[in-house]
């Protein structure tokens, strides 16, 4: 077996997993360049103060994003926790100290997230924006208001929700759907009231046009995984925005007692994420998906050759600008032909040795999804496409 496919677990009795779902957490995100662990092993021959190096890569993800400031984090979830708990503490006297030295003002912070009397800790997001990662702002003690229905709100429902008492911020997941009132419309109406609007986009990259786009439109502050496509370590994360609130955000965070503590961040890590993001920047994106649909219209290619398969090629977009089509293989069985459902034959491939992770049903195609079996060949890696195309024949043979 070539070195690229190989098991590193092995040794271990642990499986190897094949990802073939994209930038997906739970089988460790992305594989960061050898750039990114060399410079994280210099940085652990020495010792720094993590608080100075904090503000030094804040200072690179801010150039990067058009941002007047920005945070490494321990990632994406991390980021939406300590930008809850800046929007909350906005208007404290939490905003008279600076992110050094001791933390004097820790009996401001570990107000978060149980005592909070008095602070503003409401969040208005739409109802059909809610997803399972905005749980973070609670952790900080955030509540959230949803405004509208699953099938959508108003501009009015969005004006109407606020409360010059209790608002601290709006609070904006990036999703396909296209049920939920755009950034655009959030931002007008928070800003007229004259509170900050979180975005959670951590999943929108590519294109790397991205990391400047949620900025450009006004956002107060912005979320991404510095682990998916940044390929950064896994726990890893940006927060970029506001000055202001960025300082808030960092004074909850580690080497200090806030909210953030429990979320602490190596000086290695913070190291390879700005290395990983650097390398990012410079990346030829265009000669990155062609390699991407490349693969993606082989694996559809052969797959339809098999008896009872349809299979294709369908694209996926990030962001509100929309410019970017991602490559995906789809694959949908004639069941009765098979005598195998699609959910089935994707248990059959994650059950497997290596497991195979695709996605059954992906919410976030537009198309027909119902029964559809989808391979994202972002991080399959060479040598992997004929491993699954040989294991989906004999699965289907079973």
């Amino acid at each position: 077996m070539p070195d690229e496919v190989r098991n590193p677990y092995e040794k271990f009795g642990v499986r190897r997993a094949i990802n073939a779902a994209g930038t997906l957490t739970r089988v460790g995100g992305s594989i960061s360049p050898p750039e990114v662990f060399r410079a994280m092993e210099d940085a652990s021959r020495a010792f720094v103060h993590i608080s100075e190096l904090q503000q030094w890569a804040g200072e690179i993800i801010a150039e990067a994003t058009g941002a007047e400031a920005g945070l490494p984090t321990a990632g994406g979830s991390c980021s939406i926790m300590l930008a809850a708990a800046a929007c909350i503490m906005k208007g404290t006297e939490l905003e008279g100290y600076e992110p050094k030295g001791r933390a004097v003002w820790r009996h401001i912070i570990q107000r978060l997230p149980a005592h909070t009397e008095g602070l503003k800790t409401e969040f208005i997001v739409q109802k059909s924006n809610r997803d399972e990662y905005d749980h973070a702002v609670e952790i900080a003690g955030g509540r959230f208001v949803e405004v509208g229905t699953v099938n959508g709100a108003s501009k009015e429902d969005l004006d109407q929700a606020y409360n010059p008492e209790m608002t601290a911020a709006y609070y904006y997941t990036v999703q396909p759907s296209s049920r939920c009132l755009p950034i655009e419309t959030v931002v007008e109406v928070a800003h007229r009231h004259g509170v900050p609007v979180i975005v959670d986009a951590a999943a929108e990259l590519p294109p790397k046009s991205n990391l400047r786009h949620y900025i450009s439109l006004g956002v107060d502050l912005v979320v991404f995984s510095g682990g998916k496509t940044i390929a950064g370590p896994n726990n890893s994360g940006i927060l970029a925005g506001r000055k202001d609130l960025i300082k808030l955000a960092h004074l909850q965070f580690y080497p200090f007692e806030g909210v953030g503590r429990v979320a602490k961040m190596s000086r290695e890590t913070i190291v390879g994420l700005v290395t990983a993001l650097k390398i990012y920047l410079e990346r030829d994106e265009q000669a990155f998906f062609e390699a991407w649909e490349e693969k993606a219209l082989f694996m559809a290619e052969q797959l339809s050759k098999m008896p009872g398969v349809e299979s294709g090629v369908v694209y996926s977009t990030t962001g509100s600008e929309k410019i970017q089509k991602f490559p995906l293989v789809f694959l949908r069985l004639d069941e009765v032909e098979c005598d195998l459902t699609g959910g089935e034959l994707h248990q059959r491939l994650v059950d497997g040795d290596p497991s195979i992770e695709g996605i059954y049903e992906p919410y976030y195609l537009l198309e027909d999804y119902k029964g559809m079996l989808v391979f994202n060949p972002q991080y399959i890696l060479p040598g992997e496409e004929h491993i699954i195309l040989r294991r989906i024949d004999e699965k289907m043979r079973l």
